[in-house]
């Protein structure tokens, strides 16, 4: 996912905690604040400001994964410079469709606390995704609370670390999870509305044809699914198991839709994906 720094996140920092969150007076008195103040503006801000008390990160974003629109940003860390601007509108543009977080919550559908490392395939840091983006973006970690909202969305609050989530920020996490979740889908309930049903945005694909590249390239249903996986990090046996294919199956695929293509890499691949969505 994409997160932009701000002042207020830059500054957080990881305390030191003698008790779990849910022992803590001061956790519960602020929690019921939260949802005192949950049709308000500045929930999302306290929310994520909540948090940093227990856990350190660096960037944050609130956001509605659709399966047939760009994700909806709702509330994000505030800019600096606008430095990241043009990464930003990339990931919008369409760098969204490799993300891990947005692959898994559109094909799964769950809610609860899920980490980069549960939803991200084998080979992810090696992907031009990876390399190109993510690492400028997050760097080393990503968590999210997810709360299903209907059969094609999910409500998103991803939280970014320049360092990995630590099994202790991760246990508090988890025991925040239960309050995280009814908040921000009490908080659906006052978000204005977005455009749902304006049907697919014109630089997103049509439903469950997530890689379109130009018609005169012909490949099939199964040669997409394959180029999505593929540029997502999913290695081969990956690949095989998420389709039910097997991995001579895979290879065929991959054979005929690079000679379509005219590509001998995945770096090939990803610059003509890319060139695609522009």
């Amino acid at each position: 996912m994409v997160h932009r720094s701000g002042p207020e996140t830059r500054a957080i920092q990881t305390r030191s905690v003698e008790m779990t969150p849910l022992e803590s007076l001061d956790w519960h008195r602020t929690f019921g604040q939260l949802a005192d103040n949950v049709d308000r503006a500045g929930f999302w801000l306290a929310l994520v400001r909540r948090l940093a008390t227990e856990v350190h990160f660096d960037t944050w974003v609130a956001l509605v994964f659709d399966r047939q629109q760009p994700p909806r940003i709702l509330a994000e860390s505030d800019e600096d410079d606008g430095a990241d601007d043009a990464l930003f509108q990339d990931y919008q543009r369409g760098l969204y469709l490799l993300d891990p977080f947005y692959i898994d919550a559109c094909e799964r559908r769950r809610c609860g606390l899920f980490t980069l490392a549960e939803v991200a395939p084998q080979h992810f840091i090696r992907t031009e995704y990876y390399q190109r983006y993510f690492q400028r973006n997050i760097v080393a970690d990503e968590i999210h609370f997810n709360q299903t909202l209907d059969d094609r969305r999910t409500l998103c609050l991803s939280l970014g670390s320049t360092r990995a989530f630590s099994r202790q920020a991760l246990g508090s996490l988890a025991l925040m999870q239960p309050w995280v979740l009814a908040l921000v889908r009490l908080r659906m309930h006052f978000e204005p509305e977005g455009d749902g049903d304006a049907g697919p945005h014109p630089w997103h694909p049509q439903p469950d044809r997530t890689l379109e590249f130009d018609a005169r390239y012909a490949l099939t249903e199964r040669e997409r699914e394959v180029s999505q996986l593929m540029l997502g990090g999913s290695s081969t046996k990956e690949i095989a198991r998420r389709l039910a294919i097997s991995v001579e199956t895979v290879r065929a695929h991959k054979k005929h839709l690079y000679a379509k293509l005219g590509v001998n890499s995945q770096s090939e691949l990803f610059s003509l994906f890319w060139q695609a969505r522009r």
